[in-house]
C-alpha cells in the first residue's frame, strides 16, 4: 500500500507515459509509409522525371539509400525465395518493397473519366507460403507487416521508442 498522494502521482505518471506511447505509435495524415526496397537485379524507373535505380538485395543495408515511400501502402513486403539446385545446394533470394495494395478504377465524375486509387487491406501480418512452383524446384513465402522500414534484415522488431518507453517505465516503478 502507498500513501494517497504518492499513489496519486504513481497514477498520473503512468497515464502520462502511457498517452507517450500510444502517441508516438499513431501517424499522422501526412506520414507516408516508408520500407526497405531492394531486388534481385537492378531495376530503373522513372519518378517525377527523375530515374531511380533498385539497389541490390545481396548488397542490403539498413540506410537511406535502400528506403522508398510507399503511398499507395499500409504494409511493407519482404519476399523469400529457396531455389533447390539440382547439385543439392539451395539458394535463398530475398526481395523486399511496399506491398501491393493499390487498387485502380475508372469513375465518372464531372462528365469525364477520372482515375480513382483505393488502398485495399488485402494482406494479414506474418509470413505466409506461396505456392507458385508446381514442380517443386523452388519454396516461396511472403511476410508483410506494418511500420516504417519493418521488412529489415531482422524483419519483426520492436520499435525503438516502445523500447524506451518501457526502459523508462520500469526504471520508474524500480525507483518507487
Amino acid at each position: 500500500m502507498c500513501i494517497n498522494m504518492e499513489c496519486t502521482q504513481k497514477s498520473r505518471s503512468s497515464i502520462l507515459l502511457l498517452f507517450v506511447a500510444v502517441f508516438l505509435d499513431k501517424k499522422t495524415l501526412a506520414d507516408v509509409l516508408q520500407c526497405y526496397k531492394c531486388s534481385v537485379s537492378i531495376e530503373k524507373y522513372v519518378v517525377d522525371n527523375k530515374t531511380m535505380t533498385t539497389p541490390l538485395c545481396s548488397k542490403f543495408q539498413e540506410s537511406f539509400n535502400y528506403t522508398v515511400k510507399c503511398p499507395y501502402s499500409t504494409m511493407c513486403l519482404k519476399s523469400i525465395s529457396i531455389l533447390h539446385l539440382k547439385n543439392g545446394q539451395n539458394q535463398e533470394v530475398i526481395t523486399r518493397g511496399c506491398a501491393q495494395q493499390k487498387n485502380t478504377t475508372q469513375i465518372f465524375r464531372n462528365k469525364h473519366w477520372e482515375q480513382e486509387h483505393l488502398v485495399q487491406e488485402v494482406y494479414d501480418e506474418g509470413c505466409r507460403p506461396i505456392n507458385t512452383d508446381l514442380l517443386g524446384g523452388s519454396v516461396k513465402k511472403n511476410c508483410y507487416c506494418r511500420g516504417n522500414l519493418c521488412n529489415s534484415a531482422g524483419f519483426f522488431k520492436l520499435k525503438s521508442y516502445m523500447i524506451i518507453t518501457m526502459f523508462l517505465i520500469c526504471t520508474f516503478y524500480h525507483k518507487t
